[in-house]
């Protein structure tokens, strides 16, 4: 299928990194193996999965992303593909304040905002099982995030080289001195030793390690239901500290964890 052309329409509001949080680092322990050099969750998915999602009209890439999320954890732990609309997207994308036909409502949302919503009230039907921070600086972690738990959810700055890169089907790659267009939320599902797989506007693109850490700000790991109950479809779950990630949970949130 042809390649979108996009104008970037900024959706990422800034976070407070100080807000309490769930911490991926405390919940890997120091004796997992190293992750694998190479991990893909991506092209197995049909690429016409995806979808736009209302990304090309509206900021709500928050959304989309989470979206893009679930369509590729039902397809690669089920096999089946869910259909989310625009219009899923859209009225979800309304709790955070957007009304339709009123463009001043259309001002994004943060990304733990998003997925705090998730966890508490679902996305059509379905609550995630928790959420937790992952260093970005470290690409260990997010290798053993990624091959661990599949696609992950992210935010990054998107500059006009990167609105180039992407609508001429260039590898997002550093260039010198280019504007900053806003924030962006995507899913990083592969990764090797050269770089990473994106899943954004209605496709997948790749990313260089040297992007990454320039324009990548935020990176969060999401749990779900059915990752826990022996339906893992590959993810192993054994280097998983659930003692710690049940306590810390507790201490977070007051209530125990439901898993």
């Amino acid at each position: 299928m042809p390649r979108p052309v996009i104008t970037f329409r900024g959706g990422r509001l800034v976070g407070d990194p100080d807000r309490p949080h769930l911490r991926l680092s405390r919940i890997l322990p120091p004796a997992l193996p190293a992750p694998p050099a190479a991990a893909d969750w991506l092209t197995q998915v049909p690429a016409d999965a995806w979808g736009m999602l209302g990304n090309d009209q509206v900021g709500d890439c928050t959304v989309a992303a989470l979206a893009h999320k679930r369509i590729g954890d039902a397809y690669t732990s089920q096999g089946r593909l869910l259909d989310i609309s625009t219009a899923d997207c859209l009225k979800y994308y309304g709790h955070f304040g957007y009304r339709p036909g009123d463009p001043g409502s259309d001002q994004g949302a943060v990304c733990q905002d998003v997925l705090d919503y998730w966890h508490r009230h679902g996305f059509r039907g379905e609550k995630s099982l928790a959420y937790a921070r992952i260093n970005v600086d470290d690409h260990t972690q997010l290798k053993q995030a990624i091959a661990l738990f599949g696609q992950i959810y992210v935010g990054v700055t998107i500059t006009q080289a990167a609105e180039d890169q992407f609508n001429g089907d260039e590898v997002w790659d550093i260039t010198r001195r280019s504007p900053v267009l806003g924030g962006h939320c995507i899913t990083l599902g592969a990764y090797d030793a050269h770089g990473l797989d994106a899943v954004t506007w209605g496709t997948v693109h790749r990313l260089t390690w040297r992007w990454w850490d320039v324009y990548g700000e935020e990176a969060w790991v999401v749990f779900n239901p059915a990752d826990f109950t022996g339906r893992t479809s590959g993810r192993d779950r054994d280097g998983l500290d659930l003692v710690t990630l049940r306590a810390d949970y507790i201490a977070l949130t007051g209530r125990p964890l439901a898993a």
